[in-house]
């Protein structure tokens, strides 16, 4: 009974919303997902501040260094080399990667990048576990000296709830995949305190080149607002960092930003293919079981803190530290690169975290080791020494992830001053020119021209006038027979490299096709090598695109049918198949064609 009223009564709000013109209704919708977004941002600071004193500061003594206290401590880096180093963030990798494994997979890794796949691959669809496993992932793997950054948790965390609230109301993909944004925007505004650039960040994030997806900035704002404001009701409102002496001079301190634009740019680099470099080289190829390697990542970032602990979690205390010029150019510049090993171990593991907290770690001890170095070697060019720290924040992070704009705004609110914006827009502009082709979310599309989530929008006219034998050829498909035995399929489908396979009869014509997706519905039967053949797992009944209709066309047989991809075959012959087309085949066509 309880459910039949809690069904009309969606049914009802939905009505009422939809007759709401669109804008409005979004914004209505922003405004809870911003509560939301506050309200978790909240529990989820909570928890981590609870782990890290309860967990790491209680076992091995070390906490993070606050404003304003004396020089002299600040150069030991612990109380004691605990053994607890090696220990405590081996468990909570170890504890992460379980229940991430076991309840929501796609909640390891860093969070902004499943977001922005959201966007443009699935609509806007989170599932509602995420944001519970991401929350309690997240607080472990940080919460035990894990090298991450708290925006990745956030961010998914904030467009799950919205993508929730998209499904509650049954929106449609376009509103949802806007509520996914503004739950993103929420969240990081919140837990930075940059709501402006936040709700900046959250639709310039998803593409490299300098765009904007424009219909979700109203939305973000009013999301990000509101999430500030529900957050600073438990936390005092204000800057993350307090930097001392800051300022610039036109035009004499040019030179030096321009050439630490440069310098940003090749450590940007760096981080990027060691970042990629160690989850494709090093921890995949690895053979222990997938939710065993965040343990293993813990270790080594472990192995790390034991001699210096400064690279654990998001290290804020430490760049506060630097923004007061208390740290010595030598142990920022060793700070930077253990900063890059210890965050490639915590998160391309599997750990479950964020890119920017150690992003803005890396950009201040660069700025920092760049600027009291330069001050010793040219006091007249460098004259604020501290200027670097807070321009590197925002310009190394601003190269790295293709967010210029984003960047710059939430450098000045982190610290409450707007003084250095001139050198934040020269360094940032300088990174991200020299790092165009160089980027540290791998699922940010080009442009909107690019992204799956604007094909119809951009496309529709252009893709029906094109055929599918333009846009693919013919090629080699592996074909099953009907009456081959299942221990035998499953080899052929795992030698090769596709995802679908046409099923034929002993005359060669198609009678289904199968998908590594029936093969896993029925792998863990018992005896199904004797008892099961290819035809008994193969989908009969073949929607099939045919060689002269348009791409438009093969598009909407997709849709219909919810798939990624479909065989080919021509009119005349249609139970042989000459090729496969996906979605991915038709974008790439598109993007080439648009572009040339």
């Amino acid at each position: 009974m309880k459910v039949e009223i809690i069904e009309q009564l969606r049914e009802r709000v939905s009505r009422e919303l939809y007759r709401l013109p669109s804008q409005f209704r979004l914004m209505l919708l922003s405004i809870g997902v911003g509560i939301v977004a506050g309200l978790g941002a909240i529990l989820f600071d909570r928890l981590l501040v609870w782990m890290l004193h309860a967990v790491l500061e209680t076992f091995t003594g070390y906490a993070e260094p606050r404003a304003g206290p004396p020089a002299e401590p600040l150069f030991t880096s612990a109380p004691a080399r605990s053994l607890w180093f090696f220990i405590i963030p081996a468990l909570g990798g170890l504890v992460s990667g379980v229940i991430v494994y076991l309840i929501a997979p796609e909640a390891e890794g860093q969070g902004t990048d499943a977001m922005i796949e959201s966007f443009h691959e699935r609509g806007g669809k989170i599932r509602k576990r995420v944001p519970l496993v991401k929350i309690v992932a997240s607080a472990l793997t940080i919460g035990s000296g894990g090298s991450a950054g708290k925006e990745g948790p956030i961010s998914q965390i904030g467009a799950g709830f919205g993508s929730a609230v998209a499904a509650t109301f049954r929106l449609k993909p376009r509103e949802r995949r806007v509520l996914v944004l503004a739950g993103a925007a929420g969240g990081i505004g919140a837990i930075f305190q940059a709501p402006l650039g936040a709700a900046l960040f959250a639709p310039e994030v998803l593409y490299r080149e300098t765009e904007f997806e424009s219909e979700a900035i109203l939305p973000c704002i009013v999301s990000s607002i509101t999430a500030y404001a529900v957050y600073t009701q438990l936390y005092k409102g204000g800057a993350l960092f307090f930097p001392g002496r800051v300022g610039f001079s036109l035009p004499g301190e040019l030179l030096p930003y321009a050439v630490f634009g440069v310098l940003c740019a090749l450590v940007g680099f760096l981080f990027v293919r060691v970042f990629y470099g160690a989850r494709d080289r090093f921890f995949r190829p690895l053979r222990i079981h997938r939710m065993l390697k965040p343990a293993l990542g813990g270790l080594m970032m472990g192995c790390i803190a034991f001699f210096v602990p400064q690279i654990m979690n998001g290290g804020y205390g430490w760049v506060q530290t630097a923004l007061e010029g208390k740290l010595l150019w030598q142990l920022m510049l060793l700070l930077v690169a253990l900063k890059i090993v210890a965050t490639s171990c915590t998160i391309s593991s599997g750990g479950s975290g964020g890119v920017v907290g150690p992003s803005v770690f890396i950009g201040a001890m660069l700025g920092g080791a760049f600027g009291s170095l330069g001050h010793q070697v040219a006091p007249g060019w460098v004259v604020n020494p501290g200027s670097f720290v807070l321009v590197g924040m925002g310009g190394f992070f601003a190269g790295v992830a293709k967010v210029p704009i984003a960047s710059i705004i939430m450098a000045c609110e982190m610290s409450a001053s707007y003084t250095l914006l001139v050198p934040l827009m020269i360094v940032s502009s300088i990174s991200c020119l020299l790092l165009r082709n160089v980027n540290l979310f791998e699922k940010q599309q080009i442009s909107r021209i690019a992204s799956p989530a604007h094909l119809t929008e951009f496309a529709r006219g252009m893709l029906e006038k094109i055929r599918v034998h333009e846009a693919v050829r013919e090629q080699s498909i592996t074909r099953i027979p009907e009456h081959m035995p299942f221990g035998d399929l499953v080899k052929t489908v795992t030698r090769s490299g596709a995802s679908h396979f046409p099923v034929v009869d002993r005359d060669g014509r198609m009678i289904g096709i199968v998908s590594i997706n029936d093969i896993r519905s029925v792998l863990f039967e018992e005896t199904i090598d004797q008892l099961i053949v290819a035809r008994d797992v193969a989908t009969p009944n073949v929607v099939r695109v045919h060689w002269n209709d348009t791409l438009q066309q093969a598009l909407d047989k997709m849709a219909a049918i919810n798939v990624d991809e479909l065989p080919v075959a021509r009119e005349e012959t249609p139970d042989e198949i000459v090729t496969m087309i996906s979605k991915r085949d038709i974008v790439d066509y598109y993007y080439g064609r648009s572009m040339s």
